[in-house]
């Protein structure tokens, strides 16, 4: 993918991103898995530089690995649901799928960004520091987009821009459930350890005054939990921040490696630094 065709296709939601590259290089040439889920060799097209990527990564992760793809429909795996892209356009898919996951995606898996983080980018940060790999299917895809280092970055922009300004949402969304599993549970210990005293006590004020001390123990719980996690949200904006921008920096050689990627990527990560 060129800058020219990026720019046509940038405003494309994840789904019409798929339709188009489907029309542009076809559907999958077979299943992606056999029916006893084994990987089927057949679908494969990196001798062209491009690679296949499920159509329902916005529903679930990792569904070219067997012990997870088992635990999901076997019609994700269908030559239908297959899109191939190149490099450039596999991370693009992918930052679409972060932007807009699927709402009825697999619980607790955050889809997208593993693929971001984990494998594409570290990979084309050591193929445009000029890491040269001597797997011939890696090649092949490597010669694809070696010339378009600029649309990497445009890529890696709107990545980095978007994931910084959803982390505080992240964040509080995280702290506002925590200060409620912690209040549920102290108002859960309160009221056992209570219980059995309210229902016994006979005098109406001695009664009274232990659901008043319940009620005003959560009260000042919930303020001290609130409290602390004020002043803990913006540390933890810092630091998440500190560590997707690190994370952004990675190389193969960091995460699979010695022998993996180039071990001195310092011009490109004061790029992405700078985006």
């Amino acid at each position: 993918m060129d800058k020219k065709e990026y720019e046509k296709v940038k405003r494309l939601n994840y789904l019409q991103y798929c339709d188009y590259l489907q029309e542009k290089y076809g559907i999958g040439r077979s299943d992606c898995m056999t029916k006893s889920w084994n990987k089927n060799n057949k679908v494969s097209r990196t001798c062209d530089g491009l690679i296949a990527h499920h159509k329902y990564e916005d529903h679930a992760i990792m569904l070219s690995q067997k012990q997870i793809a088992m635990l999901n429909p076997f019609e994700w795996q269908k030559a239908e649901n297959i899109v191939y892209c190149d490099y450039l356009e596999h991370l693009f898919l992918h930052i679409l799928i972060c932007e807009n996951p699927a709402q009825d995606r697999n619980k607790n898996e955050n889809v997208g960004i593993g693929g971001v983080c984990n494998f594409i980018v570290p990979e084309l940060n050591d193929l445009y520091s000029g890491w040269a790999t001597k797997q011939q299917w890696r090649k092949n895809c490597h010669e694809k987009v070696k010339n378009n280092k600029d649309v990497y970055f445009d890529l890696v922009k709107r990545f980095k821009e978007f994931q910084l300004k959803i982390i505080p949402l992240q964040v509080r969304i995280k702290t506002e459930n925590i200060i409620r599993a912690v209040v549920s549970k102290k108002q859960e210990e309160l009221i056992h350890s209570y219980a059995e005293k309210i229902i016994d006590e006979e005098d109406y004020n001695k009664k009274q005054a232990r659901l008043d001390f319940i009620s005003s123990a959560l009260n000042a719980s919930d303020k001290r939990e609130n409290l602390f996690c004020k002043i803990g949200m913006e540390e933890q904006i810092k630091m998440l921040r500190k560590r997707f921008i690190e994370k952004l920096c990675s190389s193969f050689n960091e995460i699979y490696g010695s022998g993996w990627g180039k071990k001195n990527n310092k011009e490109i990560f004061s790029e992405i630094k700078k985006l």
